[in-house]
C-alpha cells in the first residue's frame, strides 16, 4: 500500500514541478493569452528531461574554498585601470 501512496505522491510532487515551470515560462514571455498548453508541454518536457539527468555528486568544498578559487586570478579593486581616455577624444602627448 505505501508503494501506490509514495507513486501517488510522485504525481503530485511532478505535477507541482510542472505547473510551476510552465507558469515561470508563462511569465517571462509576457503572460500571453491563448497560449497555455503550449508552456505546458514545454513545462512537461524540462522536467521529463531533469527526471533522466544523473544527479551530480555533491562537492565537499566549503564556501570559503571555492571563493578562494574563483577569486585566485581577479585584481585587486585598487588597482588603477589599464587604459584611460583622455576628455577630447586624442591620444597624443600634451606635456610640452
Amino acid at each position: 500500500m505505501s508503494d501506490s501512496h509514495d507513486e501517488h505522491t510522485a504525481d503530485g510532487d511532478r505535477l507541482q514541478r510542472v505547473r510551476e515551470i510552465a507558469y515561470s515560462l508563462w511569465e517571462k514571455e509576457g503572460s500571453p493569452e491563448g497560449r497555455h498548453d503550449e508552456f505546458w508541454l514545454r513545462a512537461e518536457a524540462i522536467v521529463e528531461q531533469d527526471d533522466h539527468l544523473p544527479l551530480a555528486p555533491a562537492e565537499p568544498a566549503t564556501p570559503h574554498e571555492s571563493v578562494d578559487v574563483e577569486s585566485e586570478h581577479s585584481f585587486p579593486a585598487s588597482d588603477p585601470p589599464s587604459f584611460t581616455p583622455s576628455k577630447t577624444g586624442g591620444t597624443e602627448d600634451k606635456a610640452a
